[in-house]
């Protein structure tokens, strides 16, 4: 489900361009109050689609020497197991 992000342009507000690269150099959201009550949260931008750490060279010999590792696997036995294994010996549920 995509949210519907209307931009705001803060070159005209001084103080929301300062708190908008604050929370850019830190990387750490702020929560904007009224009273006591949060409403609204200021976070910094995703950079790119990356998540998480960048692999090394070790991952990338991992992966290379995983390749052709099943070809001696008897693809007829390798499906069997695998739907035995989604087989369940429960009753269906009856709503």
């Amino acid at each position: 489900m995509a949210i519907d992000r209307a931009p705001i342009d803060i070159r005209h507000a001084p103080p929301l361009a300062e708190l908008v690269e604050e929370v850019r150099a830190t990387g750490t959201p702020r929560h904007i109050v009224r009273d006591d009550e949060e409403v609204a949260v200021l976070m910094p931008a995703r950079q790119g689609r990356r998540r998480g750490r960048t692999p090394s060279q070790a991952d990338y010999e991992a992966f290379l020497a995983s390749a052709g590792s099943w070809r001696d696997e008897d693809t007829d036995t390798l499906i069997e197991h695998i739907s035995e294994s989604r087989r369940s010996s429960r009753p269906p549920v009856e709503l």
